[in-house]
């Protein structure tokens, strides 16, 4: 995202946004509401409201370590909070390591447009995009998919998945990977594969 300073519009009256210390109690909130077995464990309020907050600290502390030159961002609609995208700029590839919005502004094609943005930034440099999503449970792969990415990999519990604008060289490797309602048998096309471990 060359240029970004600390604000970066898309279509539709999205925006994104660095994190700022007020938006503290809006990320645990969302982290708690994308985690809801947490919930289940035995205590009261106060222990639940405890044990999310040390699980959610230990989150940022494990993007800290994967994605050291990660950005942080708040997804707005109108000005209103409604998701946020966690994305390293790497050198070889930018890495989506966390999309999510509310519950309350899903199925509006926020996350799409938002990721919509994204490529088109990447285009500009040039640089391939990667993320990782839930085999089961999500409908993660057939929207990332309908924009133009593909599983190059199958690494349980996660789908890996890539995309890379025209003029790159990975471009006709993925291109040429057929969307399929069965990908399990997963391969890796030409120059891509997955990282053990790699995170979601």
């Amino acid at each position: 995202m060359a240029g970004f300073a600390g604000s970066f519009a898309l279509p539709g009256n999205l925006s994104l946004r660095f994190v700022t210390p007020s938006d503290e109690t809006f990320l645990l909130e969302l982290f708690i509401e994308a985690r809801p077995w947490l919930s289940w464990a035995e205590g009261d309020r106060d222990f639940l409201r405890s044990l999310y907050e040390q699980q959610y600290k230990a989150m940022r502390a494990g993007q800290e370590a994967i994605y050291p030159e990660h950005v942080d961002l708040v997804i707005e609609k109108s000005g209103d909070r409604v998701g946020r995208l966690v994305i390293d700029l790497g050198r070889s590839d930018w890495r989506v390591s966390e999309l999510q919005i509310l519950a309350r502004a899903r199925g509006k094609g926020i996350g799409s447009d938002v990721l919509r943005g994204i490529q088109a930034a990447a285009a500009n440099m040039l640089a391939p995009i990667t993320l990782s999503t839930p085999i089961v449970g999500s409908h993660g792969r057939q929207v990332y998919e309908r924009l133009g990415f593909r599983v190059t990999a199958v690494d349980p519990p996660h789908f890996h998945m890539a995309w890379a604008p025209a003029g790159h060289p990975l471009h006709a490797a993925l291109s040429a990977i057929p969307v399929t309602a069965d990908p399990l048998a997963g391969f890796a096309p030409p120059g891509m594969h997955a990282s053990p471990g790699a995170a979601a």
